[in-house]
């Protein structure tokens, strides 16, 4: 089963009503995170979607430009961390696909996917200067060809 436009917008906005770059990143971003869920082939379940400015500000942790406000990034649940084991196994997917991750570190409970580079350029990167909430979840390293 994919993971639904409803699913990313979650009732904050109707497709129609969004400017035509969030529709076109929301479009781009369905596209490749159902091409992430088929790969994977497991229900995905979506904590967070689309945020509008008021949302993503009483968001704990959210950056102040957020990717999710431009219905370009979406935080898919992973309390057992089994979802960013197979995405890191995965990163030549990631690649080909153009999706970037916070580091599991900073995202104990979910993992985070995004269709534009961080201004790092890695792969996999640290989200904020906020000390990592999880820094036992993982070692942080992986193979930087992916980036």
């Amino acid at each position: 089963m994919s993971i639904s436009m409803q699913e990313i917008l979650m009732g904050r906005a109707q497709f129609q009503d969004l400017p035509k770059d969030y529709q076109d990143n929301l479009m781009d971003l369905l596209e490749k995170i159902n091409k992430v869920r088929d790969a994977y082939g497991k229900p995905m379940i979506v904590n967070s979607g689309y945020r509008t400015p008021a949302i993503n500000e009483a968001t704990a942790n959210s950056g102040k430009n957020s990717w999710h406000m431009k219905c370009a990034a979406v935080d898919i649940s992973d309390i057992d961390g089994s979802l960013w084991k197979w995405t890191i196994n995965n990163l030549d997917l990631m690649k080909e696909l153009g999706l970037w991750m916070e580091d599991k570190r900073w995202t104990p409970t979910w993992t985070h996917y995004q269709i534009y580079a961080p201004n790092s350029g890695h792969r996999i990167f640290i989200p904020n200067s906020n000390p990592a909430s999880a820094p036992q979840t993982w070692d942080g390293q992986y193979d930087h060809q992916f980036d």
